[in-house]
């Protein structure tokens, strides 16, 4: 089927012309940066407990995601084929879409609490072309899309079927073991990754692979970094762990005020989600180590646990929320 789906993505990008801005705005949408500016959002101002269940579930789906990954180390679309463009470029494995998946996990679990007929049609189509984006830049061919969307619906699925059970009995736990099972849960995301990666053995990655993969984009690709893994890891993590400090019986907390002190309080807490990320690069080696991996989970677990826990603090403090 190679031949067919690449005939495809050629045909979509004849289109180009007129579909390369909107195709662009699409993959922005399923890009983990928006879900990182719109799950505070839920958090701190609309709705923590969906909030708190989006962040928790684009973690878990995006750990499992980078498993999958590894796991059927499949290439790219411009990695294997001279005929498409390189309209986007990626340095992990293809199968299955990570935009796709996160895409069907998010808004499904949106229009699943939205219950309105209207938001499932905007929904669907939105997942629709988030995929669609992903075959036209030519980084995804569409058979990783339909797998990401089959994976991003279990996912949801499961999701919804364990998390009232289990639920229950992390909030039954004292703050210390529900921080414990928060840290043991990232753990699990990652092994699952190491884990693929170890059933590789001494698999490498094909030379034409990255050749093609640097020719057309002008980007090297390494698709056995474990990064990605370890990033929704701690993530998980520190957003788990900081809603089990902030969550009190009464429920989350929801800054309040008009609409330009909500806007204010929000561009400072992403300031400084901002500031937590970039600052901790800074000390990241760019070499796959192991110290790598460890500031890399200790970066995305601050980000995420200043998001769950840090801002409402503050916002607090500042008189500026109000237990929702």
């Amino acid at each position: 089927m190679t031949d067919i789906q690449i005939a495809l993505i050629q045909a979509l990008q004849a289109q180009a012309a007129w579909l390369l801005i909107p195709m662009q705005f699409f993959s922005f949408l399923g890009q983990p940066e928006f879900y990182l500016l719109i799950i505070p959002a839920f958090y701190w101002f609309r709705d923590p407990c969906l909030g708190l269940r989006l962040g928790l579930l684009m973690g878990i789906s995006g750990g499992l995601n980078e498993a999958l990954k590894v796991a059927f180390h499949l290439p790219r679309p411009y990695w294997v084929s001279p005929e498409v463009r390189a309209l986007g470029s990626h340095p992990s494995f293809g199968l299955p879409s990570a935009h796709a998946q996160g895409a069907v996990a998010f808004w499904g679990l949106i229009a699943v609490q939205v219950r309105r007929w209207w938001f499932w049609i905007v929904a669907a189509a939105t997942i629709f072309l988030i995929g669609t984006s992903r075959v036209f830049l030519a980084v995804h061919f569409p058979t990783d899309v339909i797998a990401g969307f089959a994976v991003g619906a279990g996912i949801l699925l499961g999701f919804l079927a364990l998390e009232g059970p289990v639920g229950r009995r992390v909030a039954a736990l004292p703050l210390s073991r529900q921080v414990l099972v928060a840290f043991a849960g990232s753990l699990a995301l990652a092994l699952v990754s190491v884990s693929a990666l170890a059933a590789l053995g001494d698999w490498q990655v094909p030379a034409s692979w990255a050749a093609g993969a640097l020719e057309r984009s002008g980007q090297p690709i390494h698709p056995l970094d474990l990064r990605d893994a370890v990033t929704a890891s701690g993530l998980f993590f520190g957003f788990a762990a900081g809603a089990a400090a902030a969550w009190p019986a009464r429920g989350g907390m929801c800054a309040a005020g008009k609409g330009s002190v909500r806007l204010l309080c929000y561009i400072f807490g992403i300031s400084v989600t901002g500031a937590v990320w970039f600052g901790f690069g800074f000390l990241i080696p760019p070499d796959p180590v192991p110290a790598a991996c460890a500031l890399q989970y200790l970066r995305a677990a601050a980000a995420g646990a200043w998001i769950s826990f840090g801002a409402p603090a503050i916002f607090s403090r500042l008189n500026l929320a109000y237990r929702s």
